[in-house]
């Protein structure tokens, strides 16, 4: 898969839009190139939550919040069989385990051989068993600087994209990252402001959890987009 599924107009990204089916819909309506989906190993199944587990508890917790954990869970057998002609899937692997990484690659497999679809992680090793898979776009993820500096010397090497906090983004880096041919995606891009800011710094695309403003891009053909053209 290329890094890049839609060179002419910068990449809209559904943040979470895979975590619940009607967004999921939503996403696939406006016309997102991908969507984001956060997946855990839990007791032998891939299930597709933010939020994580309270240790033995059947509750689920999000940063100071805590939820029933009881019910049905999400897993990603139905995300990959709801998900249909479009958008591809961006799989964020949250358990720090290559068992997750394993069992995503054999679920993609199962249910839809040689589709393409993307994997990020902030664990980058995560990554290795979708190495050498040409329909699998390998994004790491860094939320701070020190992250980033770590996984510099593989950007452009190992690594063709990067996915990057909005904090991070700076011209003299991006257009750093753009020479080694990395195509950038910047989280959390939830304002007019912030696009324009960050796809003026050079960024390839942006991952929003506000889904009219991607419409917003996807509908512009890219007009949105200010400063460095898309490579």
């Amino acid at each position: 898969m290329s890094c890049s599924p839609s060179p002419g107009r910068p990449v809209a990204i559904a943040h979470r839009a895979g975590n619940d089916l009607a967004r999921l819909d939503r996403a696939r309506a406006i016309g997102a190139d991908l969507a984001e989906l956060d997946v855990w190993l839990h007791r032998g199944r891939i299930e597709v939550r933010h939020a994580k587990t309270v240790g033995p508890l059947p509750l689920l917790r999000e940063r100071w919040r805590v939820s029933p954990g009881w019910g049905p869970r999400l897993e990603l057998d139905a995300v990959i069989e709801n998900v249909g002609p479009g958008p591809h899937l961006m799989v964020d692997l949250k358990s720090e385990t290559l068992d997750l990484s394993e069992a995503v690659a054999d679920t993609f497999e199962r249910l839809r051989p040689g589709a393409p679809y993307a994997v990020t992680t902030r664990e980058w090793w995560l990554l290795e068993p979708f190495e050498g898979r040409d329909n699998v776009c390998l994004i790491p993820s860094a939320a701070w600087p020190h992250e980033l500096g770590e996984l510099m010397p593989a950007l452009g090497e190992r690594f063709q994209a990067l996915s990057m906090h909005i904090t991070l983004v700076e011209p003299a880096l991006m257009s750093e990252l753009a020479g080694r041919g990395v195509s950038t995606y910047v989280w959390p891009v939830n304002t007019a402001t912030d696009m324009e800011r960050v796809l003026g710094a050079g960024a390839r695309g942006v991952n929003s959890d506000d889904l009219d403003l991607l419409a917003e891009l996807v509908a512009s053909e890219g007009r949105l987009r200010v400063g460095n053209e898309p490579t």
